[in-house]
């Protein structure tokens, strides 16, 4: 093999110097393995080598966006990522193999875009945009990128790489789908554009003749350069006509001096040199985008600002579609909520068998009714009582959960219950009138319960002929929970109109434990609704801004958009940041309009401060938009993130109290709940809605502070799995 690499070359000489470079996707699989390259500044450098071969790689590490296992690079005098270095940044140019670019932007807005995070002004990319698209061959600049042919967008790809006119210009396949005539024109602009400026080019192409006008040819196969020299010294050292033959015969030549299997060979030659995976660059300044502090610091940049929200606000805009069903989407759901959740179930069939009137119908009975009370000598007598039953079923009637239906017999009654035709069957004795004021009129006289008993024997009448039976069907515990409050209530309106009619005082039958109106928090008769509003409120808007950031940033990994920005010089912190500013306006739309659709449409409960209601679910929503770009960093693929965001979505229903008391979970589950986004908000959002708190109360307090740290934390993480994909 022949490496004829400068051995006293310097650094600060060579637009790229790469010294024992090792870099494994998995051990102890290398991609690349102890790879030397020099490139000196004002040359042309052909990287060759078949697919898979770790060319790309051997770029993603050269421009910045991916790290050593262990060695050294130096570009342009600087290792990647240092500060002051330039790289990433404007100093180079970077084409990917993917297209890497906006399909929904036009050509004209693809330039600008990055005009400005190359530190250009309007006039000049407006120039420079007229000059690359007369040079490329390239239609009007108005035209969508989407709407280009194949060849078209690869030439648009690489007038991004060289619009800024770099010191250096990495340019992987560049000429791939273009006709001869204008690749003869890329590569004539290439060789004028380095005799000009001194400008440095590394061109990775498949059409291996056209690399001999580089001024240096790299063979690269199975992660090792196994040649390096001029297009001339190559040929003549070879003894052949064509480089593709001098290819061919290095790769013989490797394959002859491997003696041992690849994967031990290379394993005993790294840990030789003391190479381990995950060991990295000893220097903390390279990798992707320098460090965090800097990233932060560097977010300043206003052309940098600029250019992502233009961006972000661009596509936007050109997603209308997408756009308006994200705002119509939280609008839905709430109407759905209002609607379907928390509202009184209405006219439950309730089976009635009364065997005090005659039987006429399903839905007729011949009921009337009779009371007539008297006092004499200061003892209440009841002189006339007929049909009570039907006094009782006119107050259960008023009713509008229950729908009355009557049947002949009590065996028919409860068979309704148990063909699902009625939720309830109620009997009646046909002699409860007559027990019902035998009881009532000897309880009046305050009689003992043996003397009742006794008298009761005598006159054939037994004390359980009051009882109203009542078959439920209890599979559902919110229709049978109101039912047993209709019936309870309903006789507690009958027995308060017997005692007014009898001219006794309501207090006799007034239970020993009272309970006050109004209570101190909430009304007499609350609703499931008042309960779940808090909790739905802030779940809504929670998942919503999960959902529309949870593949915001995968999409962009996949077409090699995230990896061009940051060649471009954009940082992770700026990235993230751009997108929580324009998410946080879609955001704040939502919120507004699912606000005004629960208070001023649907009138919910809120007796506290509107303004903390405005601000926790604002939290929340930032917070929703947090964990959701954590996804997208963390996922490679939208169906992995889809799958993520949606598991995630009903433990947090189930156990942050949003449907059920968290008081009600086991205690160990209980502590577990706490720690969820959503429990301490709810908590908070219930206590300011329903309670009238305010910010003084911990409960409010504490849930303001835990979305806030939960914004902090999950925006952290996502910085810092950013930065780790790239390693």
């Amino acid at each position: 093999m022949m490496s004829n690499k400068p051995e006293d070359v310097k650094k600060d000489d060579c637009a790229v110097y790469v010294r024992h470079a090792w870099k494994a996707y998995r051990k102890p699989h290398y991609l690349f393995t102890d790879l030397e390259m020099t490139m000196m500044k004002g040359t042309i450098y052909a990287l060759l080598g078949a697919s898979g071969c770790g060319k790309t790689t051997l770029l993603s590490c050269i421009v910045g966006i991916k790290r050593l296992n262990y060695g050294e690079i130096w570009v342009l005098g600087g290792k990647p990522g240092s500060r002051g270095s330039g790289v990433p940044g404007s100093r180079i140019g970077y084409m990917p193999q993917e297209l890497a670019l906006y399909d929904d932007f036009s050509i004209k807005e693809t330039m600008l875009y990055f005009g400005w995070i190359f530190g250009l002004k309007t006039k000049e990319i407006k120039e420079t945009t007229d000059f690359l698209v007369q040079l490329l061959d390239l239609p009007t600049a108005k035209r969508l990128v989407r709407n280009l042919s194949g060849g078209q967008q690869r030439r648009v790809s690489l007038a991004v790489a060289v619009m800024h006119a770099p010191d250096l210009l990495i340019l992987d396949e560049p000429t791939v789908g273009v006709d001869p005539i204008l690749r003869a024109n890329i590569w004539s602009y290439m060789v004028q554009d380095v005799k000009k400026r001194n400008t440095s080019i590394i061109i990775t192409t498949h059409y291996i003749e056209e690399a001999t006008q580089a001024h240096r040819i790299g063979f690269m196969r199975d992660g090792q350069l196994i040649a390096e020299d001029s297009p001339a010294q190559l040929l003549s050292a070879y003894g052949c006509r064509h480089l593709e033959d001098v290819f061919l015969k290095l790769a013989r030549e490797q394959q002859t001096v491997e003696a041992t299997p690849k994967d031990k060979h290379i394993e005993k030659k790294a840990s030789s040199k003391g190479v381990s995976e995950g060991q990295g660059s000893k220097d903390k300044d390279y990798g992707c985008c320098g460090n965090f502090l800097y990233d932060v610091r560097h977010f300043t940049n206003p052309r940098s600002f600029k250019a992502i929200m233009f961006r972000n606000l661009l596509r936007l805009v050109r997603n209308f579609q997408a756009l308006l069903f994200i705002f119509l989407l939280p609008v839905i759901q709430v109407v759905l909520f209002c609607y379907c959740i928390g509202n009184e179930p209405r006219d439950l069939p309730l089976a009635i068998a009364n065997n005090e009137v005659e039987y006429v119908s399903p839905t007729e009975t011949h009921c009337t009714h009779k009371l007539v009370c008297s006092v004499k000598n200061n003892i209440t007598h009841i002189d006339e009582a007929e049909s009570l039953s039907c006094r009782y079923l006119e107050y259960l009637e008023t009713s509008d959960s229950v729908n009355l239906g009557y049947y002949s017999n009590v065996d028919s009654c409860r068979g309704a219950v148990e063909n699902g035709d009625a939720w309830a069957c109620l009997h009646f004795e046909e002699n409860f009138t007559q027990a019902l004021t035998f009881r009532m009129h000897h309880a009046i006289r305050g009689q003992n319960i043996t003397d009742i008993l006794l008298e009761a024997i005598l006159e054939g009448i037994t004390l359980e002929d009051t009882d109203i039976k009542v078959w439920l069907d209890q599979s559902d515990q919110q229709i049978a929970y109101v039912l047993h409050r209709e019936l309870q209530e309903s006789f507690k309106n009958f027995t308060l109109g017997m005692l007014k009619d009898c001219y006794v005082h309501p207090n006799v039958a007034k239970p020993v434990v009272g309970f006050q109106s109004p209570p101190i928090y909430g009304t007499d008769r609350p609703s499931f609704m008042d309960f779940a509003a808090p909790g739905a409120l802030l779940i809504i808007v929670f998942f919503l801004a999960v959902a529309v950031t949870s593949s915001v940033l995968i999409t962009e990994k996949q077409e090699g958009l995230l990896d061009r920005s940051y060649v471009a010089g954009i940082g992770p912190a700026e990235i993230l940041v751009c997108h929580v500013l324009t998410q946080f306006i879609i955001m704040l739309g939502q919120t507004v309009l699912v606000l005004i659709v629960m208070f001023a449409i649907f009138q919910l409960k809120c007796i506290g401060n509107l303004a903390l209601v405005v601000a926790l679910t604002l939290l929340q929503g930032l917070c929703g938009m947090s964990f959701g770009f954590l996804i997208s960093a963390v996922c490679t693929q939208e169906r992995d993130a889809a799958q993520l965001a949606l598991g995630s979505f009903y433990p947090t229903l189930m156990i942050s109290g949003v449907l059920w008391p968290i008081e009600a979970l086991p205690w160990g589950l209980r502590y577990f709940a706490l720690l969820m986004p959503l429990t301490l908000a709810t908590t908070a959002m219930r206590s300011i809605m329903l309670r009238g708190w305010g910010f003084g109360w911990s409960d409010v307090y504490l849930g303001f502070i835990a979305t806030c740290a939960w914004i902090m934390t999950f925006l952290i993480m996502t910085l810092l799995f950013l930065r780790l994909k790239n390693k």
